[in-house]
């Protein structure tokens, strides 16, 4: 990781507390007090607290959330495995509040009282969806853990590739399970809606999300390998070929790798939709990629043809 790109991190962490301070500083006389916090089903307001005491609440909680953030973005410099996860959690538990606060603020300006105030939908689906760009953004900037387990193993492959010749595989695993859960969440969004619907447009992104990673694709081609999840074959990770020692087939076990989605652990990264068989590369830095899909075997052969291939050309 450079040093830029910590940095960057840690930028992104802090526009949580400048913003709160920024609408704090800038809207404070023109936003009636107390201030709403809280909408019934109707568009209502239903609970108001002073603008003091709503400041001063999301400060303790958005500062404290950026400390912590902050202080994981650093220990990911040493490459701590769960560094960036953690990170990312804090960050979004920091814009989440932020968000909200700005969206409450923004939304009372100019009003006279509070129960004059109504919060737009497309504020309020802003403030949902701004904490978690910001959680992948910080993720993503961070660095995974670097082992040092040695050399890693060279490859054996049983197919042998001309120069030139161009190949692909391609396969997919799936799992009910995800896919029942996230209809059942969907499900369970509409009564929810009618009783705290901010909590049913949470949820009911849940749903999508869950339902949407039941499906994993593996495509092996020249390039290297790629994972992609859902039917559109997006968000996608790709491991270039020159990244990979080794690929071999194996038994993925969800929680040994963190559990189900798209998952890092001290044991690698790993693309998981159900338990069973699946695809395991061996990187060059020693670390481990898993990913599970129906009848690997080809693609694990495939996998080792195209790095001896590689490791021919290099000579």
């Amino acid at each position: 990781m450079t040093r830029a790109r910590a940095l960057l991190a840690s930028l992104v962490v802090l526009q949580a507390p400048l913003w709160v301070v920024g609408v704090g500083l800038g809207l404070h006389d023109q936003v009636p007090d107390p201030v709403p916090t809280h909408w019934d089903l109707a568009g209502e307001v239903d609970g108001t607290l002073t603008l003091a005491g709503f400041t001063v609440l999301v400060v303790v909680v958005v500062g404290a959330a950026t400390l912590v953030a902050l202080g994981l973005v650093a220990e990911s410099g040493r490459r701590s495995p769960l560094a960036p996860l953690g990170a990312a959690g804090a960050t979004w538990l920091a814009w989440l509040p932020a968000a909200l606060y700005a969206a409450t603020l923004f939304a009372a300006a100019d009003a006279v009282r509070a129960e004059e105030v109504r919060l737009p939908l497309v504020t309020i689906l802003l403030a949902t969806l701004l904490p978690f760009g910001a959680a992948l953004a910080v993720h993503r900037l961070l660095p995974g853990p670097v082992r040092t387990t040695g050399s890693a193993p060279a490859a054996s492959a049983t197919l042998a590739l001309a120069d030139g010749e161009r190949v692909a595989w391609v396969g997919e695993a799936s799992s009910r399970g995800l896919l029942l859960l996230g209809v059942v969440l969907g499900l369970g969004t509409v009564p929810l809606w009618f009783a705290v619907w901010p909590a049913a447009l949470a949820a009911g992104l849940a749903a999508i999300a869950v339902a949407w990673v039941h499906v994993v694709t593996v495509r092996v081609d020249d390039a290297g390998v790629a994972v992609s999840w859902g039917p559109a074959h997006w968000p996608r990770v790709r491991i270039h070929l020159a990244d990979i020692a080794s690929a071999e087939t194996g038994d993925i076990e969800p929680l040994r790798w963190g559990g189900w989605g798209y998952r890092r652990s001290t044991k690698g990264r790993a693309a998981v939709a159900r338990r069973g068989e699946g695809i395991v590369l061996t990187l060059r830095d020693g670390q481990r990629f898993a990913a599970t899909v129906d009848r690997p075997q080809p693609a694990a052969e495939l996998v080792n043809a195209l790095v001896v291939r590689l490791s021919r050309r290099a000579r």
